[in-house]
Formats: C-alpha cells, sequence, structure tokens
C-alpha cells in the first residue's frame, strides 16, 4: 500500500496512494508494507494489526501531532501500537510535536508502545523523534519521546535519535527490550512546583508486581544534556500495582554505551542503578561504558533501600 500528500482516502491504497496513513492501515491486510511518501503528514496514527510502516527516510518524511488530541479516539501518542498479532515495524520517519494527552495526564508522548500480547513483536529502527516546538509547557509536563507502558511485546528501538523530551524513553513494565545504538541528545530537565527533575535518557522500569527479564542496552550514545544517561528502577510505589511495597524485579544490562553529560544536580549519574524495599530485586550486568559525566553528577549510582537487593557485576566501564 502507499499513501502520499497528494493522495485520496478511496479504494485499497494500492492502485492509487491514499491521503492518509490510519486509512491505509484500515485497508491492510495483516502483514501488509504501507510506504509512504516524502513529505509531512499532520496525523496521528494507530496501528492495531502487524505492518510494516515505512517513511521514505527520517529526512524527507514527517509525522507532525501539532495541536492533535488523540486519545478523543480511544489511543495516545503521535504514533501508537496496542496488540497487533504479530510483527509491527515503524521506520524512516521524523515523530514530532505530541500533544499532552488527557489519557497520559498531560505527558505528551511522541512514540507510545502498548501491545499486551508476550508472542508479539516491535521494531522501532531508523527514525528521529523529536519533541519539537508546539508545546509551550514542555518544561514542565515531562515529555516522552518513546513509552513502553505495560507492553508486553519483544521490542527492539535500534538506530534511532531521540531529542528535546525530558524522557527519551520510558520502558515501564516492558517485555523483553533491546535498545541499541540509538542517540540520546538536547534532553531537558522538567519542574513540578519546586521540585527540578534532570532529564533521564533511557529509563527501565518495574513498578508492577512480577519480574522483567532482557532488558538491555547496548551501543548508545547519551549527549548534550545534564541528567541521568541509564536507569535500572526495581520498585516504585507510585506505579501500577495495587500493593505496597510493589515487588518489582528487573534483569538486564547496560553495555558498550558512551557518556557525554553536563553539569547535572547531585545524584543525577551516567547510570543509575535502584532497588527500593523488600523484595524489589535488580540483577543487571555493566560492561565497557566509556565517556564523562560532569560534577555534580556522578558515573555510576547504586541505591538499595528498605531491603532492595542489587546483584551487580562490572567489568570494563570506565565514565569520568
Amino acid at each position: 500500500e502507499h499513501v502520499s500528500k497528494t493522495g485520496l482516502d478511496m479504494g485499497n491504497c494500492i492502485a492509487s496512494p491514499c491521503a492518509t496513513i490510519n486509512y491505509a492501515i484500515s485497508k491492510a491486510p495483516p502483514g501488509t508494507v504501507i510506504k509512504v511518501a516524502a513529505g509531512t503528514y499532520d496525523q496521528t496514527v494507530d496501528i492495531s494489526k502487524p505492518i510494516d510502516l515505512k517513511g521514505a527516510g527520517a529526512s524527507s518524511t514527517t509525522i507532525d501531532g501539532t495541536g492533535i488530541d488523540p486519545s478523543n479516539n480511544g489511543y495516545y501518542g503521535v504514533v501508537y501500537v496496542g496488540t497487533t498479532g504479530g510483527l509491527t515495524t515503524i521506520q524512516g520517519f521524523t515523530i514530532t510535536n505530541p500533544y499532552p494527552d488527557a489519557y497520559t495526564s498531560g505527558e505528551p508522548e511522541a512514540v507510545a508502545l502498548a501491545d499486551e500480547s508476550s508472542t508479539d513483536s516491535i521494531d522501532v529502527v531508523d527514525n528521529d523523534i523529536v519533541e519539537g516546538a508546539s508545546d509551550p509547557n514542555a518544561s514542565t509536563d515531562f515529555p516522552i519521546g518513546i513509552d513502553t507502558f505495560l507492553n508486553s511485546a519483544q521490542t527492539v528501538i535500534l538506530d534511532n535519535t531521540i531529542s528535546g523530551f525530558f524522557q527519551g524513553a520510558l520502558l515501564e513494565d516492558n517485555g523483553p527490550a533491546t535498545v541499541e545504538s540509538n542517540v540520546f541528545t538536547d534532553l531537558i530537565s522538567n519542574t513540578a512546583g519546586p521540585t527540578t527533575y534532570p532529564a533521564e535518557g533511557l529509563f527501565f522500569l518495574s513498578d508492577a508486581a512480577g519480574s522483567l527479564t532482557g532488558q538491555n542496552a547496548t551501543s548508545n550514545t547519551f549527549e548534550n544534556y545534564s541528567g541521568y544517561g541509564v536507569a535500572m528502577d526495581a520498585g516504585y510505589d507510585n506505579g501500577n500495582c495495587s500493593t505496597t511495597p510493589c515487588n518489582g524485579s528487573i534483569t538486564g544490562s547496560i553495555s558498550s554505551n558512551q557518556f557525554a553529560l553536563t553539569a547535572g544536580t547531585p545524584g543525577a549519574a551516567a547510570i543509575a542503578l535502584s532497588a527500593l524495599d523488600n523484595g524489589n530485586a535488580l540483577t543487571v550486568t555493566v560492561n565497557n561504558d566509556k565517556g564523562y559525566v560532569t560534577s555534580p553528577s556522578v558515573g555510576i549510582s547504586i541505591t538499595a533501600t528498605g531491603g532492595g537487593d542489587i546483584s551487580y557485576t562490572e567489568s570494563g566501564t570506565k565514565i569520568k
């Protein structure tokens, strides 16, 4: 199927292109490749079947969510992936200007992954994911580049550039995830009342009862911002579980990442590992990560409180 700026939403998008990506998805059998021609598409995208969505390249194909609240249609984010029943790929776009959706309590999200099937797969590859300039409250509404809220699918986030957000990627209660060879850059701190929160590049979070496995960050670059690079947090009592403590656990690896982070607040770190409260466990290997963090931030911080347990092995890491 084909989508273009000169298309019309009629037919099956094969003999002639359609105008909107959602219309093309509605006509697509599972497994369809949908090719989106160069141009700027003032649309949001709702994916609920396995498709291969391909732009003509991030430098020429833009999905722009300025002023569009998709929660009125039952989804959120500029590009949303629900339970699809197979493999979904999103490749070759600039994805920008997320709306502060009511569903997310006003947090703008560019790419929202919420596939509830562990047998599904999602690949997010070769995109520029950019907060954009349409949100005047970007410094206070906590915008997120990629959010995997209760996403059980096997997820690959590869070769993307993610910029301008408070959180580059929040992998919250996620299925197995490979985050590799991405660039997290120019992220921003956010304030809520008197508190300033440093920017967060890649945040693996378990805030529901259960264990997350295969949470891996490899060969990513974190640069030109003040705050955290990679964080793994096992347990968060304000999260998605109904008991206190939540007893959430994470197993994963942080390997061969590069850090060039500027001065931040005390306690911010290139790599931050935490397990909070009894029953929360973090098992992580840290290998061959390099770079620097400007004081008063630190290279690696490890926090275990209230009976939380961290099993941590490190080799070859040099973060100054």
